[in-house]
């Protein structure tokens, strides 16, 4: 019987399949980078990042800080077991460590039996330079649809890299203009724009527009009472700009709920246009409640589809630097 080890060194040498969705975990500050198929879909659930083929379950990732310090091999392998001790007639394997694309990696792998069958079952246990704990990359996949999911399973797992922290943290030349609520002394709310945006007040927070008039940010301060009405009305405006829009892919949003932090962050995004042939564009609206404070920030981004190519960096850059006390 082959080992997963092998399995999964003949996955990493499958042609990748189309990835379109980059992810990030730690959601909030990624350490790691991965990027999976479109159709597949990630959900934040008690601090990890699932993602989950389009069937609804033959292949599950699940992305988690460990437990186990960064340097404490031993303990992390059998924090890792313990995730599968469910599983009967478990046989797992081992790699050592090596270094793959700025992390330390070791793969502990094999195959096993749960409720709906046999599995194969691949974990990559990963040490990031900037982090204290290893974090858990885990794939389960049913073994009767190993085939059908092996190019997609092996993109992922070769996608797997470290966020340079120095180079995600601020723009290239260091310089950002920032804004904050209710002060800069002591900011319960605070967000880094690219330098050379245009920014401008508002009654509500701030105005933030690209130079070439591709990308529009609003910053949207509100009453944390009225952050349901607040969100349905700005998507009643921008959905009055459009013939047709669809928010969240006719579902509903993600929710990602952090208790320690007392912070509740909303994702909305939709995609627009005015009918078949026109420009089509993508809608973000992102909401944070913070446990304590009266106030809530809204930010709403709007651009083609075309400003992607230009400004993504920039845009994600935007998302990755808010901060809530």
């Amino acid at each position: 019987m082959k080992t997963l080890l092998l399995c999964l060194a003949c996955l990493l040498l499958t042609t990748i399949a189309k990835a379109d969705q980059a992810l990030g975990y730690p959601v909030k500050n990624p350490l790691i980078s991965f990027s999976a198929p479109d159709g597949w879909e990630a959900k934040v659930k008690n601090g990890s990042l699932f993602v989950v083929s389009p069937d609804g379950g033959d292949v599950i990732v699940e992305v988690m800080t460990m437990e186990a310090a960064a340097a404490d091999d031993d303990a992390a392998i059998k924090e890792a077991k313990d995730t599968v001790q469910d599983f009967k007639n478990l046989k797992l394997e081992k790699s050592d460590v090596t270094e793959a694309k700025g992390l330390m990696v070791r793969l502990l792998g094999g195959e096993g039996e749960d409720a709906s069958g046999p599995a194969h079952i691949n974990m990559t246990l990963i040490k990031h330079p900037d982090s204290d704990h290893q974090i858990l990359f885990s794939v389960i996949a049913s073994k009767e649809t190993a085939a059908k999911y092996g190019a997609a399973v092996g993109g992922m797992l070769n996608s797997i890299n470290a966020v340079d922290k120095s180079q995600t943290d601020a723009p290239a030349d260091g310089a950002v203009q920032t804004f904050s609520y209710p002060d800069k002394a002591k900011p319960d709310f605070a967000v880094d724009f690219p330098s050379d945006w245009k920014m401008k007040e508002t009654d509500e927070g701030v105005y933030v527009e690209s130079p070439d008039k591709l990308v529009a940010m609003n910053v949207i301060m509100v009453d944390k009472a009225d952050v349901v009405d607040a969100e349905e009305t700005l998507k009643k405006k921008v959905g009055e700009r459009f013939k047709e829009i669809l928010w969240n892919e006719g579902k509903e949003p993600e929710v990602n709920n952090d208790p320690a932090l007392g912070v509740t962050a909303t994702f909305q995004n939709a995609q627009a246009s005015d009918g078949p042939g026109t420009e089509k564009y993508s809608v973000n609206l992102i909401t944070y409640v913070r446990k304590s404070g009266d106030k809530s920030l809204i930010l709403l981004c709007q651009k083609p589809l075309r400003a992607l190519d230009k400004h993504a960096d920039a845009m994600e850059a935007v998302v990755k630097s808010i901060k809530v006390r």
